[in-house]
């Protein structure tokens, strides 16, 4: 009798805490994430021409990288990073966003 009362009352312990459809995904019906807004590329394009050591990076928003050829960079397309293209002379060479 104590045996299967323990049976009884564990089973109902395990169903009581088995999640219900709701609980399975909390953001079920909540608002997708918002889409990241383009980067501000065009308002930095009097940048190019320009020594890359003039660039002061605490005013560039974020994110942003600066980089010129033969550095590596990760090839993940971010439309909120802005990109500071540098050519081999050390001038800009382009900005993008990316």
């Amino acid at each position: 009798m104590i045996r299967t009362l323990v049976v009884l009352v564990a089973g109902l312990t395990l169903t009581a805490c088995a999640s219900s459809p709701s609980m399975k995904n909390p953001n079920a019906g909540a608002d997708p994430m918002p889409e990241p807004q383009p980067c501000a590329a065009e308002a930095y394009q009097v940048l190019v021409g320009q020594p890359v050591g003039g660039v002061h990076t605490d005013s560039l928003p974020r994110p942003y990288r600066v980089y010129g050829p033969g550095d590596a960079v990760t090839m993940d397309y971010r439309p909120d990073r802005l990109n500071i293209v540098v050519g081999d002379d050390g001038e800009i060479i382009e900005v993008k966003c990316g």
